[in-house]
């Protein structure tokens, strides 16, 4: 008898960090995460979890959850189907679909009794992280950013994304300098501007005010999704763009591609699942430019098996405390080296607490399919 999805189960999460977050004009004050578990009728289980970012994330699994019912088990004919019957709406259900095929692609592993990056492709070793600093930066001052940074690179990170303000070029270029005097130089530096420009003028004469940082990339200058502002910055700046992290399709990741972005961060929790970050990856392939998947080692380590071209997967350490997901999971990151390496498992290695998560949630929903 053919499998299928019989249950399914989400959770919304609100987790506090140390101080407000402010990414250039966006401000969290908690993160909010939505996780997602679809039991099969043998009893396969696959998980998944997401950012809300502000979006009715558990509002949209409502919409969509419902739709999977007599879909089967293939992520990709189960994508091309809600997208299909959702696409006039697909900005607002995007994310929750991205869950959706997440945690079919944890099924589809487990089918095999196979890892999800085995199931995924063939590269060996583990994939080098890359950390972020400066969270918190006006709460906690520059020192503590660089007494961060000094742990990240005792600890074997060898690129570190420095959330950078955008507003004040002698202040940025200051604690760049300052940072620079502490790193051995086989450690890169990249940039993150979260958006902070209003022009492609401006972003440009700013990126060329930090030309002489040696910076790896500058990484959003502008909201992804406005690729035409992005591309025209990719073109002009002397440093390598980054971009692509809240896009809705590959299709826009290939644009910011083809207008010139160099590393494309894409995030499977927001562009369709797995089933969309590997066509992303195949169009980064085809561009010979770098993928440097957003955060989630847990859910994007598997991707780094599908091509040499993942440099790189960013990483928040849990002691930075801006991305308190472990809060909900029965094991530590595992990280060894700056380097993400998981234990032997099967399917998506996502060890959450369900005693945790169902204790902590402050919205749930289930569904009987």
């Amino acid at each position: 008898m053919t499998d299928r999805i019989t249950e399914a189960e989400a959770w919304l999460v609100r987790l506090p960090m140390p101080h407000e977050l402010v990414l250039g004009p966006i401000t969290y004050k908690t993160r909010d995460y939505a996780i997602l578990r679809l039991i099969t009728e043998s009893g396969l289980m696959g998980v998944a979890v997401g950012y809300t970012r502000h979006t009715p994330l558990i509002e949209a699994l409502e919409v969509l959850v419902p739709q999977i019912q007599g879909l089967g088990l293939d992520p990709g004919e189960v994508q091309r189907t809600l997208q299909g019957r959702f696409s006039p709406g697909w900005g607002s259900l995007v994310r929750a679909a991205s869950l959706i095929d997440i945690a079919l692609w944890d099924i589809s592993a487990k089918t095999r009794h196979q890892s999800l990056e085995d199931f995924m492709g063939t590269r060996n070793g583990p994939v080098p992280l890359m950390a972020v600093a400066g969270y918190f930066l006006e709460a906690r001052g520059r020192a503590a950013v660089i007494e961060e940074i000094e742990r990240f690179v005792a600890e074997g990170y060898t690129t570190i994304k420095l959330i950078i303000p955008g507003h004040d070029l002698d202040h940025d270029l200051s604690l760049i300098d300052a940072i620079s005097k502490i790193l051995p130089p086989e450690v890169t530096v990249a940039a993150d501007f979260h958006g902070a420009f209003g022009s492609v003028a401006e972003a440009v004469q700013y990126g060329e005010g930090l030309s002489g940082c040696g910076l790896r990339f500058i990484e959003d200058p502008f909201p992804s999704y406005e690729s035409d502002m992005v591309s025209a910055f990719a073109r002009s700046a002397g440093t390598p763009a980054a971009a692509g992290e809240d896009v809705m399709t590959p299709a826009a990741h290939r644009a910011l591609l083809d207008g010139g972005v160099r590393y494309l961060r894409a995030d499977a929790t927001a562009t369709g699942g797995y089933t969309a970050a590997v066509a992303s990856i195949a169009a980064a392939e085809d561009a010979a430019a770098w993928v440097a998947p957003h955060v989630w080692p847990h859910i994007h380590y598997p991707l780094s098996h599908t091509s040499t071209r993942v440099a790189m997967i960013e990483t928040i350490p849990r002691y930075v405390g801006a991305d308190p997901i472990v809060d909900l999971l029965l094991e530590d990151l595992p990280i060894i080296d700056g380097r993400w390496s998981p234990p032997q498992h099967e399917g998506l290695y996502l060890p959450l607490d369900w005693s945790r998560i169902e204790g902590s949630a402050s919205v749930s929903r289930s569904w009987v399919l």
